[in-house]
């Protein structure tokens, strides 16, 4: 049942807290890992973080279906940013990450992450029908890669002349405001019973696909994250730079977003998701070479490259995902979350494996963790565009 607050419309009141959880996201995935990287220079402390971050996601996931059941969506949104307060709190008063609370840090920051998403995707699904379903997909894609245009150059000149303490102390601030606009966001909940066994296992050949495909762009992803943020910090060595450059990228994923969810259509998602494939694949292979300029190139091209491949692929996913409401009308809303929560559970398994790759040995000189790694990463775009081909 949905229930509506009259302040806001639906759409306007997700994609408000939206922005400002994509703001708060972005500074996140660029910087946590430079802010750990400066008070350890530790590949291992790094992976460690993102790899209880990601774990944690998916436990969020978990979490928040039962949570829907009990309270409903709102309570996603609000217990996630409570969550992401925890974490932002403990850093701007101790002003490092104790090894010791790598762990936790990790924990609350996925918890943050997964509570949100879950909520999210699944007021999309609702919110959505075949014939916006692109363009919803690509204005969430646009929201979150405006945030992701502005967050770096701003926090960026931000660290460099105020150092990360105030940072902090602005992340709490909106991290209030969000918790606020959570309250006006319409709230779902659930009664239909879960099959449980389906948060991990596909339930037919298509959730298989899915499921590769989601794993497969987890991977792929969180190597594009560390090459727009740590992999890059390595050469610019300031975070001034380093967000103007993620500005650029920025800009340039926020127009593809734009231009591809406005665009797609069943006719021409093939040769789109073929050509972000193969730009994908081609730009990968230039990082056997571990230098700044082609670290500059692939982050430039993977910012064309990646919409093309997933905006077609994430709606092929939530029209799957979507489809269940309609033919199982007895319990369409559970199953649909069900599926939701398996796509999250292939997405993270995917960026586990990249993270323990890190945890394991990584050295960012030409060892074998790298070329693993990157030869890794060449496999996944193939993987997308196989298994998200109708």
């Amino acid at each position: 049942m949905l229930t509506r607050n009259s302040f806001f419309t639906p759409l306007q009141s997700l994609f408000s807290v939206q922005l400002i959880f994509c703001i708060i996201f972005s500074f996140a995935n660029l910087f946590m890992n430079i802010f750990l990287w400066d008070r350890g220079q530790s590949f291992w402390a790094i992976g460690v973080f993102n790899l209880f971050s990601v774990a944690s996601i998916f436990i969020a996931s978990l979490a928040g279906a039962y949570l829907l059941h009990l309270l409903g969506t709102r309570s996603t949104f609000m217990i996630s940013s409570i969550l992401a307060l925890g974490l932002f709190l403990y850093l701007f008063h101790a002003g490092q990450a104790s090894q010791t609370l790598l762990p936790v840090l990790g924990l609350l920051y996925g918890g943050y992450v997964g509570l949100f998403y879950i909520g999210f995707n699944l007021h999309i699904l609702q919110l959505s029908d075949p014939q916006n379903r692109s363009y919803l997909i690509g204005m969430e894609s646009t929201i979150a890669t405006v945030a992701q245009l502005i967050t770096p150059l701003c926090a960026g000149l931000f660290i460099t002349s105020q150092g990360y303490s105030h940072t902090f102390f602005i992340i709490i601030a909106l991290l209030i405001l969000q918790f606020l606009f959570s309250a006006f966001i319409p709230s779902m909940k659930m009664t239909e019973k879960y099959q449980k066994r389906y948060f991990f296992l596909a339930e037919n050949e298509e959730m298989a696909k899915m499921g590769f495909t989601s794993a497969a762009y987890g991977f792929y992803f969180s190597f594009v994250q560390m090459s727009y943020g740590l992999f890059f910090f390595f050469f610019l060595q300031n975070e001034s730079q380093l967000g103007s450059w993620n500005f650029v990228f920025g800009a340039i994923s926020a127009v593809m977003y734009w231009l591809i969810g406005k665009s797609l259509k069943q006719s021409n998602r093939e040769i789109i998701l073929g050509m972000g494939m193969i730009s994908s694949i081609m730009v990968t292979l230039t990082l056997f070479l571990s230098a700044a300029p082609w670290f500059i190139l692939f982050n430039l091209i993977v910012s064309i490259a990646l919409p093309m491949m997933w905006i077609p692929a994430k709606s092929l996913h939530y029209a799957q995902i979507a489809r269940t409401n309609t033919t199982h009308k007895e319990d369409g809303f559970s199953r649909m979350l069900q599926r939701l929560v398996f796509r999250e559970f292939a997405i993270s398994l995917g960026r586990i494996s990249f993270f323990f790759i890190m945890i394991i040995g990584f050295d960012f000189g030409l060892g074998p963790a790298y070329y693993i790694m990157i030869a890794l990463a060449c496999f996944m775009p193939v993987g997308i565009w196989l298994l998200s081909r109708t």
